[in-house]
């Protein structure tokens, strides 16, 4: 009897020691808000009262864990899904997929982090950081002027290989896509490749990044974007100032089109809260004589006030202007109010 209560009680310990290497969490963040878009050309206008997702943050929800696998080597993985709170469906719009924010199993040690799965892409990351509305789709004039319309691909790529490390106070990140978009091509063209990669650097007041990613997208003609990006900011304690230049390059076939942007930003804390302003500034040209170069300004300005270290409520108002030869081509604003929790 003494034997068996002893061996259930090895057994009882050898298991909690077992669950005390692996872990298992379930995350996430909801934000929704209520508020006007306007959108206005020089021949219509309209508006409309919205009740939308994600105003600050683009809504998800995810699993993520490890085990630790002794000398130093942990086995990670991430499902991550993008939720509509609007109109309580999955993903960021009809046909998006169900873990499109990640899904990744990989491999933690000495060397690094590899992930093996739909990775975050190190541009979008460093995009986000370095501006003071963060990863808001529908404020952030850095956001507008990258990943609504001028980059190719998506915020996370498919069929990827990402590796990261840190050295010190620089933090190093690589993705390389065997197929970006998933899916296949038609017969005859290959699939959508792409890689990238950033440099953070991070001491003190001071932050500093370069990223940069190319892609292959097959056509009629072969499509290849390079975007660079280089990003800095600075904290005063009474204001944290940012800082962001990018160049967008597309060659089609004969075709060349160059995007050249810039955003400036401050977040100034104010009471529990503080006061986000940014604005953006982009110049498109191309080597085709028949169209005139465009302009596109982009305004944010808002206040975020925290009820606790999780939740958060946010007024906000953003514009952005198309332009072309001096004619003002499209413009739209949004003005709203939102909640926003960590869970």
């Amino acid at each position: 009897m003494k034997k068996t209560a002893l061996a259930a009680a090895l057994a009882a310990l050898s298991i909690g020691s077992v669950q005390a290497q692996s872990t298992t969490r379930i995350y996430g963040l909801a934000d929704a808000f209520v508020g006007q878009a306007k959108t206005s050309t020089p021949t219509t206008s309209g508006s409309q009262n919205v009740v939308d997702s994600g105003g600050m943050s683009t809504s998800y929800w995810g699993v993520a864990g490890s085990e630790d696998l002794g000398g130093g080597l942990k086995a990670v993985f991430a499902v991550e899904g993008f939720l509509r709170l609007d109109v309580g469906n999955s993903g960021r719009f009809n046909g998006d997929g169900m873990f499109t924010r990640s899904a990744f199993i990989g491999l933690e040690g000495g060397f690094g982090r590899v992930q093996l799965g739909r990775n975050t892409t190190p541009y979008f990351i460093s995009t986000i950081v370095y501006n003071p509305f963060g990863d808001s789709f529908s404020f952030s004039p850095a956001v507008m002027h990258s990943f609504r319309g001028y980059l190719k691909n998506d915020s996370g790529w498919n069929n990827s290989i990402g590796y990261s490390n840190a050295f010190g106070p620089i933090r190093a990140n690589a993705l390389y896509s065997v197929n970006a978009t998933g899916g296949e091509p038609a017969p005859g063209l290959d699939r959508s490749k792409a890689f990238g990669g950033s440099l953070n650097y991070g001491a003190g007041p001071l932050g500093l990044n370069v990223a940069y990613q190319e892609s292959d997208t097959p056509g009629a003609t072969l499509n290849t974007q390079k975007a660079m990006l280089l990003s800095g900011a600075y904290d005063l304690k009474v204001a944290k100032l940012f800082g962001q230049y990018q160049e967008i390059k597309d060659k089609t076939g004969a075709l060349d089109k160059k995007d050249k942007s810039y955003q400036i930003g401050a977040s100034v804390p104010v009471g529990p809260g503080s006061v986000l302003a940014s604005y953006g500034n982009v110049k498109t040209s191309d080597n085709n004589a028949l169209t005139a170069d465009q302009k596109r300004d982009s305004f944010g300005i808002g206040y975020d006030y925290f009820l606790s270290k999780r939740t958060d409520v946010y007024a906000a108002w953003f514009e952005t202007k198309l332009s072309a030869a001096g004619n003002t081509i499209q413009k739209d604003s949004v003005v709203g109010l939102g909640v926003r929790h960590r869970f």
